[in-house]
């Protein structure tokens, strides 16, 4: 009797242990089904590159010039590939996402010399525009200014000091305050030879994730000015 009960235990045992061994391997099944060939690329200052799987975290990035600090990038699957845009009249180019469609609106008589908005294919309310200005005065004092004027409500705010392709400028960081709901915005303004260039992107708070904030970085250091 006392065998039969040491092999009725026995037995019970081995199937728990044979569940569990038949759980993890469907759970590793499934994850290397989904994610076995996913991968995020981050780049640093466009100048270093590495891979790393999808379930993975990256926490912390340290950089000995702390400008550099937001042009790390995650490729992501929301944003697959990007295209190259020229502007031959205002000699720039940059990238955007492949799943964007761009518009150019002229704005004749105003200090905006070339305006390009860029709107989400599948998702309207992915927004956002690069522009020319004419800019013959002080960087700082002219978006000190312009914020002080602005009628938005600013929520968060955050500003920086940034240099992209040897072009000095300010990365804004907020989010705007509406009567229907809050809008992440992320700006970059860049000043040379009297230009302002600026980069702006406007997301739903509700639906900005960090892939939305490494397309942005990624369009951003991808403005080249002849």
């Amino acid at each position: 009797m006392l065998s039969l009960v040491h092999t009725s235990k026995r037995n019970k045992l081995l199937a728990i242990i044979s569940f569990f061994i038949f759980l993890i391997g469907i759970i590793i099944f499934v994850r290397s089904f989904f994610y076995g060939n996913s991968y995020y690329t981050i780049t640093v200052n466009s100048q270093i590159s590495f891979s790393y799987p999808i379930d993975f975290s990256i926490k912390n990035v340290y950089a000995s010039d702390p400008a550099s600090a937001p042009y790390v990038q995650a490729s992501n699957s929301k944003y697959k590939s990007f295209i190259d845009y020229k502007s031959p009249e205002d000699k720039f180019h940059f990238s955007y996402p492949s799943n964007f469609k761009l518009n150019q609106q002229a704005f004749p008589g105003s200090e905006i010399l070339y305006h390009v908005d860029f709107q989400n294919k599948s998702d309207n309310t992915f927004t956002g525009f690069v522009q020319v200005w004419n800019l013959p005065y002080d960087l700082s004092k002219f978006l000190e200014e312009s914020k002080e004027n602005s009628l938005a409500d600013f929520i968060n705010f955050n500003s920086k000091e940034i240099e992209v392709n040897k072009m000095k400028g300010y990365f804004w960081e907020y989010t705007v305050k509406s009567s229907n709901e809050n809008y992440k915005t992320l700006e970059v303004f860049l000043s040379k030879d009297s230009r302002l260039y600026r980069i702006s992107f406007y997301i739903p708070e509700r639906k900005y994730t960090k892939e939305d904030y490494d397309m942005f970085w990624k369009m951003v250091i991808s403005l080249k000015v002849n």
